[in-house]
């Protein structure tokens, strides 16, 4: 999913920052996430984030999305 070259370099700033790894990981998310949806003018949709799932989620991610972001954006329900 990711580079080891990139994963490495994360690795060594997380060891010199002091910091987990996972939390690099989860701010530069959360600061992509927000400088996207700014720059869109948009939010996410309603579905992101929603409670929990069966475990197979990360493996089936386009199909789930393929599915419910239509009908997420259409205003429906997801399943």
């Amino acid at each position: 999913m990711v580079e080891e070259s990139v994963l490495a370099e994360l690795e060594r700033l997380a060891r010199r920052q002091r910091r987990p790894t996972a939390h690099l990981i989860r701010e530069s998310l959360e600061k992509y996430v927000t400088d996207a949806r700014l720059m869109q003018g948009t939010t996410l949709p309603a579905f992101v984030g929603l409670g929990e799932g069966p475990g197979d989620v990360a493996e089936r991610d386009e199909s789930i999305l393929s599915t419910e972001l239509p009908k997420a954006l259409s205003g429906e329900r997801p399943t």
